[in-house]
């Protein structure tokens, strides 16, 4: 059984009242719905606030989940709408600031951390990744959106479906942020 038939047989379970079923749906993706909102805000007490809130928010929608879209992309739909209310909040407020990322990025997976690994390979891997999260942070929301989920495993059709838009312009913000990278990270 693939993940999507699992993810439709706890979703069941879980518009029935299974609250273990849903349980298991946030274990599996609590961990690509922090890393995304992490990304996008940069700290990590809103990020927390915010995946909570989705979550909770999924819980209490799913009698209206209509299956149209994968359980996956509805999710991170409602994470998406819950972290740009925090970023719109945030700006209002200034309760976070996007230049100074804490926590665990997208990135991390870029990283050698072998233990025989060459400490200054390690060190310019390290200090590349800043520079990476850097120039990603720089980059217009719905740019860096585009990076991010792609970045996190979701093909170009489920990022389109994450963000309500069609997929050529998908397609074209994630080609405006390469552009926009490379002129930010000087072709490295």
């Amino acid at each position: 059984m693939n993940g999507q038939n699992v993810d439709i047989e706890l979703v069941e379970r879980a518009r029935k009242g299974d609250a273990d079923a849903f349980g298991i749906l946030v274990m599996h993706y609590q961990r690509l719905l922090t890393v995304i909102a992490f990304e996008i805000l940069g700290d990590t007490g809103r990020t927390e606030d915010v995946v909570q809130e989705a979550f909770l928010s999924a819980w209490k929608s799913l009698p209206q989940y209509r299956g149209d879209a994968s359980f996956k992309n509805w999710l991170c739909r409602i994470l998406l709408n819950k972290t740009y209310s925090a970023l719109r909040w945030g700006r209002l407020r200034r309760w976070l600031s996007l230049d100074q990322p804490s926590g665990v990025p997208w990135t991390e997976t870029l990283e050698d951390t072998a233990p025989d690994a060459d400490p200054e390979r390690i060190r310019l891997r390290e200090e590349h990744s800043t520079a990476v999260r850097q120039a990603v942070s720089g980059l217009p929301l719905q740019q860096k959106t585009a990076v991010i989920l792609r970045s996190n495993g979701l093909d170009v059709a489920e990022v389109a479906r994450t963000m309500g838009v069609a997929e050529g312009t998908v397609k074209a913000h994630l080609h405006q942020a390469r552009a926009r990278l490379s002129s930010v990270m000087g072709g490295t």
